[in-house]
């Protein structure tokens, strides 16, 4: 969305951003020529090379500006051919394991590999830096490991696998990009931290997923508003009449009901306050059914408000974003063209 992005880079005061999938990094380095760019996955190099060919001419210098994240010896050689087949120097940051198991690096001796190769191609492939996601630190229950313990073992291993990447390249052209953390857990990463670039993009538009105790200075600004189709007194099962007043008769939060415009979003209703869904009525992508107290009575082209659990996934699937300043709407952003 490239009012969002807009917005987010003159609030924080930076053109660094990281991206996700190749359709989105060709439109943001078309966007933001002057931005330095990190993938936030490894891509198939298939996608890479889609990007080189579908760039264009746009003041974008990946050679410079570009940062490729490579989580495998195999995923390094084939951007290294890549690279030879299309004479080009790539920038590599290498995905290392901090706890969360999810791939890259295991530990340094498997980052040594990645290191070798770089070494050895040094015409095509240029060592960028290193990317830990501790997303893990804080999941685990108090009994088994306190977040303190986990996020602890996250840095140790940072700065193991950083030690082996400056036995490797002591002497960088370029300062290495030491990247990490993710809305979680940025508030951990203080001036201690093994980090020198920081990433964190939820926590600005704080999603159910991301109501944490870290991230209580944040407020929701993202939401999915849904008109009122057909608002009815009581909540109706089909058959016989029984049913509905045994299950929902004398039941306050059931005093109303409602069908929304659409529904099965990833989300939860927010507002009004007490506005549930009606799982017994069965679930609906077309009209979903929710029910509410007597107070507030809804009507019909009022709006009930959700609060999606991702952000992300708000953004791209829902079309023109509503801007919204003391009560009214004073911007519509649109969406990148292709997702």
């Amino acid at each position: 969305m490239p009012a969002l992005l807009d917005e987010a880079m003159v609030l924080t005061g930076t053109r660094a951003m990281m991206v996700f999938h190749e359709p989105q990094l060709r439109q943001t380095a078309r966007h933001v020529p002057d931005g330095d760019l990190l993938l936030g996955k490894p891509l198939p190099v298939a996608a890479a090379a889609h990007f080189y060919r579908q760039l264009g001419r746009t003041g974008f210098d990946p050679a410079r500006q570009l940062q490729w994240l490579v989580d495998t010896p195999q995923r390094l050689r084939d951007y290294l051919e890549l690279a030879r087949a299309q004479d080009l120097r790539l920038r590599i940051n290498l995905e290392i394991d901090v706890g969360l198991h999810r791939g890259g690096a295991a530990d340094p001796q498997a980052l040594s590999a990645l290191l070798a190769l770089l070494q050895e191609h040094e015409r095509h492939l240029e060592f960028a830096g290193l990317m830990g996601y501790d997303a893990h630190v804080g999941k685990l229950p108090p009994l088994i490991e306190r977040r303190e313990t986990s996020f602890a073992k996250a840095c140790a291993a940072y700065r193991a696998f950083q030690a082996a990447a400056r036995s490797a390249f002591p002497a960088p052209a370029r300062a290495p990009c030491w990247n990490g953390a993710g809305s979680p857990t940025i508030a951990l990463h203080d001036r201690h931290s093994p980090l020198d670039d920081r990433s964190a993009g939820s926590a600005l538009l704080k999603p159910l997923e991301f109501d944490l105790d870290l991230l209580a200075d944040f407020e929701p600004a993202v939401f999915i508003a849904a008109p009122v189709l057909k608002a009815q007194p009581g909540t109706r099962l089909p058959g016989p009449a029984w049913l509905s007043k045994l299950l929902f008769a004398g039941r306050p939060g059931r005093a109303r009901g409602y069908f929304v415009y659409g529904g099965g979003w990833p989300a939860e209703p927010v507002s009004p306050r007490g506005v549930k869904a009606n799982p017994r009525f069965g679930r609906s992508f077309n009209q979903a059914a929710y029910s509410g107290p007597r107070e507030p009575a809804l009507a019909a082209d009022d709006f009930v408000f959700f609060r999606p659990y991702q952000s992300e996934g708000s953004l791209l699937h829902y079309g023109p974003v509503k801007v919204v300043e003391q009560g009214r709407v004073v911007e519509e952003w649109m969406p990148f063209g292709e997702s």
